[in-house]
């Protein structure tokens, strides 16, 4: 591209053109931090990166109150005030931000945006959204947080109940429940008080045609009375391959 009448350096000369590339901003995802647990309608903070537990409690303490609360939005916050000997601690009511209109079934912001209530957490973005998409990606990533949250639970509670039940049979074997009452006295009668084998009158036990081991039940059906030389016999049977 030529300017006839253009100059540098007092020399006729060529321009070289130029462009700017004018790119799109890129859009950043919002990040969300949970902040509090509300246990019991007490506040219990939490330690989240970027935030300090004084910044949630300036906020919440500088709201007002909603004209028409909930029963269960009066949440407490405890809090060490002094030095020394003259220490102590006290539990400050804060103003009830929760209103009987409110739907919890999702996310709830407070304090012109700067909080979302869900599912008895607290969380903060990092900053207050200026969009609609924004507010449904805070929304979102809320949820997220509270499922992730839930389904560690769920895992962890599995995780020890069967190592637990692991234990428990290295210790006493398979768990085995005792057989009804009821069952016993429909045996008894069944059977008329003696072994099905050999009639005997004697020692005397109440044994699992199908072993617990393979799936057996306690209910009449799988129960029969075996006294204990023929109880010994069914249990030679059935070890032998």
């Amino acid at each position: 591209m030529t300017w006839p009448n253009s100059s540098w350096g007092g020399r006729a000369g060529r321009v070289v053109p130029f462009f700017i590339n004018v790119r799109a901003r890129r859009e950043v995802c919002m990040k969300v931090y949970k902040v509090a647990d509300i246990v019991n309608n007490e506040v219990e903070f939490c330690v989240a990166r970027g935030w300090k537990p004084g910044d949630v409690l300036v906020i919440l303490t500088n709201l007002q109150s909603v004209n028409e609360p909930r029963p269960d939005s009066a949440w407490q916050v405890e809090m060490i005030i002094g030095k020394g000997p003259a220490e102590r601690l006290i539990k400050l009511d804060l103003p009830e931000l929760l209103s009987v209109n409110d739907s919890l079934d999702c996310p709830l912001f407070l304090a012109d945006n700067r909080l979302v209530f869900y599912r008895d957490r607290l969380f903060m973005p990092e900053r207050a959204p200026k969009s609609a998409a924004e507010r449904e990606e805070i929304i979102l990533r809320t949820k997220k947080l509270v499922y992730d949250e839930q389904a560690d639970l769920a895992s962890l509670k599995a995780a020890v109940a069967n190592l637990e039940a692991a234990i428990q049979y290295t210790r006493s074997g398979p768990k085995r429940d005792p057989i009804p009452e009821d069952v016993k006295l429909l045996v008894w009668a069944r059977d008329g008080g003696a072994c099905v084998r050999c009639r005997a009158k004697k020692e005397l036990h109440f044994d699992h045609i199908i072993p617990v081991a393979k799936g057996g039940g306690n209910v009449e059906a799988n129960i029969q009375i075996l006294c204990q030389p023929c109880n010994l016999k069914k249990a030679d049977k059935i070890a032998t391959p």
